[in-house]
This record gives C-alpha cells, structure tokens and sequence, in this order.
C-alpha cells in the first residue's frame, strides 16, 4: 500500500492536466459509479465515466480554468484495496466557483496497478 500514495499524486495531477488517456487505463472494466445531483441519484459504468471525463475536459479545454483537488484523507479498505476522498472544485477566469464535488474514490491492485473500481459523488457541495 506504500505506492498508493505516490499514484494518488499522479492520479491526481493527470486529473489536472486533463489526461483522458490515463483516465480511461484507470478506470477497471468492472467500474461502477454513483453520482448525486440535486438530490437524484445515477448509476454509471466504466464507459459512461469515460464519457463524462471527455466531455468535462472539452468543455474547459479553452476556458481560464484551473481544478483545486484537495485530497480529505485515504482509508486503507482491505489489503487490496484503498479509498480516497477528493474534494473537487475550480477557479474558473481566476475566481473560486461556488461549489464543489466530493469524490469518494476506492482503488484495487490488480496485477501491479492501481484501477478505479467504485465512485461515490456528492455534486454541488457548498464551498462557503
């Protein structure tokens, strides 16, 4: 589990740099994914992920944005196993917007590499 710390710092700084290619090596084919929106909950899997990195990638590829990824902590799961919580927000045209997204992210080693297996996500969360 000591390497999970520096692949976070990766994972994280491609998330940054708008780095769909890693993003979709990342995702785990058995990728589920969970999202709450204005209270309405939506199940995803890897595709449908992958989908919405491009599309949020596009959409800012040529806007003054800037991702603030602040990770809250890493709870090691099981021996396979970590979650990460990230709270994710912008600077768009140098000013904070107004709300965030909190990430709650799990991870499985599988054959020596770090995927994506789960995502839980609260949108919309307040940065006041």
């Amino acid at each position: 589990m000591d390497d999970f710390h520096s692949f976070i710092n990766q994972y994280l700084s491609k998330w940054k740099a708008a780095d769909l290619d890693f993003m979709e090596i990342v995702i785990d084919e058995t990728f589920e994914g969970i999202q709450v929106r204005d209270g309405v909950i939506s199940t995803h899997g890897k595709k449908a992920s992958v989908a919405g990195w491009q599309q949020a990638f596009e959409y800012f590829k040529d806007k003054e944005m800037e991702w603030i990824l602040t990770p809250i902590t890493v709870l090691p799961l099981n021996s396979k196993e970590v979650m990460a919580i990230v709270r994710a927000t912008m600077t768009l045209e140098g000013k904070l917007i107004n709300t965030s997204n909190l990430f709650f992210q799990t991870f499985r080693r599988k054959n020596g590499e770090w995927k994506l297996i789960r995502t839980y996500e609260e949108t919309g969360v307040s940065n006041t």
